[in-house]
């Protein structure tokens, strides 16, 4: 039997170096940035999320290469965008309709069933890297009939986009984005099918394999939106979806000065406000980059909300 290379990792060192991590968590010792913690450590295996104070918990898994679950796994309960989980699971738990446009791996999915699980979700990741790790978080959580994985980018049209993504294969890059404005230089590209939002709750018989779930989705109460830039794209191919159901909406935008173009495209009666991510309040002074929108005949869904914070 050929001598194993002292590079090559077997089973018994796979172990070591995972309870090596379990112990550096259990005693605080540390280092802040999970991008480091994941070089000195490298955990891999399933790791327990709490997406907020007072919610249920739901499981991811890790390579080393996830950075959600990475904050779980190093930095406890409700460690990943904490103030913007909390108000999303508040909504969800009032919501029958949900839809994830960049899914990612599945955070907001997952913390939106856990919280609420008589909801539906549609979820929306492009890339081929990252969707395949939302099906293993979908499936490990067994929320195969409660979650659709779309393999799909939403956008203002139907047909394919180039999708840049700023690191390697092996790395669940979550900045990946269709605007050469936000990677000038990708690592690699992938061509993707886009699909609006409108387009797709119209034609859903079209689309029953790439849905997996046996349901028809009769409404859209609750949107996230992280996008990379392109959250005006995705509005504008769901208008319809707009006037008709009013949805309620979180949506990522990374520069301020965007926040009036987004508002607009909700269009009248429509108010927003910032997340104040360490505690989930809402502000009216710019605070991150998670706002929400919300229509002024659905402000009744921040009940017993906002006296909790």
């Amino acid at each position: 039997m050929p001598k194993r290379s002292g590079d090559v990792m077997n089973y018994f060192d796979f172990i070591t170096k995972n309870a090596k991590a379990d112990n550096f968590v259990k005693f605080g010792m540390r280092p802040a940035d999970i991008h480091e913690c994941y070089s000195q450590f490298s955990y891999r295996g399933f790791v327990n999320c709490v997406a907020a104070d007072n919610e249920e918990s739901f499981v991811m898994f890790t390579n080393a290469d996830d950075v959600v679950a990475g904050y779980y796994y190093y930095s406890g309960p409700g460690s990943f965008e904490h103030g913007t989980l909390r108000l999303w699971s508040h909504l969800a738990k009032r919501a029958s309709w949900v839809y994830d446009i960049g899914a990612f791996t599945g955070v907001f999915s997952l913390a939106a069933v856990t919280a609420n699980p008589e909801c539906y979700v549609m979820a929306f990741e492009p890339s081929f890297v990252t969707y395949s790790r939302l099906l293993v978080n979908i499936h490990a959580n067994e929320f195969n009939a409660r979650i659709a994985p779309m393999r799909f980018g939403v956008a203002d049209t139907n047909g394919e986009l180039e999708l840049r993504h700023p690191s390697g294969v092996y790395v669940m890059a979550s900045g990946e984005s269709f605007l050469e404005s936000h990677i000038s230089d990708p690592w690699f590209t992938e061509k993707v099918p886009v699909i609006s939002l409108d387009h797709i709750l119209n034609n859903q018989s079209e689309y029953i394999k790439e849905a997996v779930i046996d349901c028809v989705f009769d409404g859209v109460d609750l949107l996230k939106i992280d996008v990379e830039g392109f959250e005006a794209n995705v509005l504008k191919g769901m208008q319809d979806i707009v006037r008709q159901h009013k949805p309620t909406a979180i949506v990522e935008i990374l520069e301020d000065a965007h926040v009036t173009e987004i508002l607009a495209l909700f269009g009248p009666g429509y108010r927003v406000w910032h997340i104040i991510e360490e505690s989930g309040v809402l502000s009216e002074t710019p605070s991150g980059t998670n706002k929400l929108f919300i229509h002024e005949d659905r402000l009744s869904l921040l009940d017993g909300y906002a006296s909790a914070a």
